[in-house]
């Protein structure tokens, strides 16, 4: 690769990673049993007009003294995606100073709580597979401050984000990458400061791996892609009884051989088959006494109703199953994080699933009794308030995270109560288990407050039946 090339690559990678900081969008609330029905960790498009005019103008910026100007020709679609992490992608044509136009299709993978930064893959018409990683995206943030009272603010926003750096590995590719980035990371300390001030659980936010991402790159983890109602399929209302006996005033099923480790989804939006896989190894775990691992593969490459990496519903996925004839092993039938040709052997099956349950439409009474009752359930939630999560109880506002945009597929494995009586305050919450792998959250874990639908977590709580 000459200097040429090299340079152009970078003034790529710089600007269509912006696309990734610029774009916000706001969805009307929906039924996920209604005609907008949309699966978890599936795609959600951007505007192709404004992800051109965004482009555009960073290449322009990028590109001017330093080289080769660029422009668009057109942008045909701009899509975002919950995988472990944050999946963009882009389907453009670009035009050089040659007059050479080229059609590209770019992924950014972003894995925030990772030091190795971004995976992105340019695969252009005619040319060569360019694959580079890349320590973030670049967003052109607020103008710069010229006040002479801001010194000693900046020089202390300058060193915070230099222990940053060391800490969390991070290597831009250039000064002016490094500067952006740090305007980013000034702006989130007020958000930091913003979400300590007023949180209402006991929740501890700060300078996380995440802390120079833009709030759009972080919610680039949470999209939902919408659904035609002939695709979703409605499970019976659960019966819930009361849990016979005094209600515990704390439960986990972690510590009764009924969850299997913290997993780690990959380049893939294949939350919702995470979620369905650990109802599932929950439910065989009790009635066996085997806690095994089941394949999340196997639902990413025989389940034609959902959309594998691309999202899908655990409702989807019960029917699957029980249509596929069962599941088999993890080390059987390994992830892969990406479909494949189904290849499910029936004399492999293990577990076999009958059917699947809604619990009551918000009812976290309903929620406590069935998992005490019967195992961990698959939940979709809303994960706007983990960006900067330290641990703690999470209570954050309700207009921080509407229960009505469920974006992400997790499991609830318990419950507790945690109490400071020097400040008369009680914090019930829910244990929540993530799929990002154990270096995320608490141990993989996240702790969201229980009592008053936070965040959605009893807004779609679903369970297997097992045959």
């Amino acid at each position: 690769m000459n200097l040429y090339t090299a340079t152009t690559i970078v003034a790529l990678l710089l600007a269509v990673t912006a696309i990734a900081a610029g774009q916000e969008q706001e969805f009307l609330a929906r039924s996920r049993r209604s005609l907008n029905d949309v699966p978890l960790g599936g795609i959600k498009p951007f505007s192709e007009k404004q992800a051109e005019e965004q482009l555009q103008r960073t290449l322009d910026k990028l590109t001017a003294g330093e080289g080769p100007h660029y422009r668009i020709a057109k942008v045909y679609s701009a899509s975002r995606q919950v995988v472990s992490g944050t999946l963009t992608r882009i389907d453009a044509d670009l035009v050089d100073s040659n007059e050479d136009q080229h059609r590209c299709i770019v992924e950014i993978w972003a894995q925030p709580w990772l030091a190795q930064g971004h995976d992105i893959t340019f695969k252009c018409r005619n040319q060569p597979v360019v694959r580079a990683r890349h320590s973030r995206s670049v967003e052109w943030a607020e103008k710069k401050s010229h006040k002479k009272h801001n010194h000693h603010a900046l020089d202390k926003v300058d060193h915070l984000f230099h222990k940053f750096q060391i800490k969390y590995g991070r290597r831009y590719a250039n000064t002016m990458e490094r500067q952006m980035r740090m305007r980013i990371f000034r702006q989130n300390l007020k958000t930091i400061a913003e979400l300590n001030e007023n949180e209402m659980g006991s929740a501890k936010y700060g300078i996380t791996e995440f802390a120079d991402m833009t709030s759009t790159e972080y919610k680039q983890r949470t999209g939902l892609w919408q659904r035609d109602e002939g695709k979703a399929t409605g499970g019976a209302p659960a019966v819930v009884a009361d849990y016979p006996g005094e209600v515990p005033k704390e439960f986990d099923w972690r510590q009764k051989n009924a969850v299997t480790q913290v997993k780690n989804q990959g380049q893939c939006g294949s939350c919702w088959a995470f979620s369905v896989t650990g109802n599932i190894e929950g439910l065989y775990s009790l009635k066996t006494g085997d806690l095994q691992e089941f394949s999340e593969q196997e639902l990413l490459d025989c389940d034609s109703v959902d959309s594998a990496c691309n999202g899908g519903l655990p409702d989807n996925a019960y029917k699957a199953i029980k249509d596929i004839g069962g599941l088999e092993y993890e080390s059987e039938y390994p992830y892969l994080a990406k479909k494949k040709q189904c290849h499910f052997n029936k004399t492999l099956a293990h577990v076999k699933v009958s059917g699947f349950v809604d619990l009551p439409h918000g009812n976290e009474t309903a929620m406590q009794h069935w998992l005490l009752n019967n195992g961990p359930i698959s939940i979709g939630i809303n994960a706007n308030a983990m960006q900067f999560y330290r641990g703690g109880v999470s209570h954050p506002w309700k207009v921080l995270c509407q229960k009505s945009n469920l974006d992400h597929g997790v499991l609830v494995v318990g419950y507790g109560v945690s109490d400071y009586p020097n400040f008369h305050k009680t914090l019930p919450y829910w244990i929540v288990k993530n799929s990002w792998g154990p270096r995320w959250g608490e141990q993989g874990y996240y702790r969201v407050y229980r009592g008053d639908n936070t965040c959605g977590v009893s807004e779609m709580a679903t369970s297997a039946v097992l045959a």
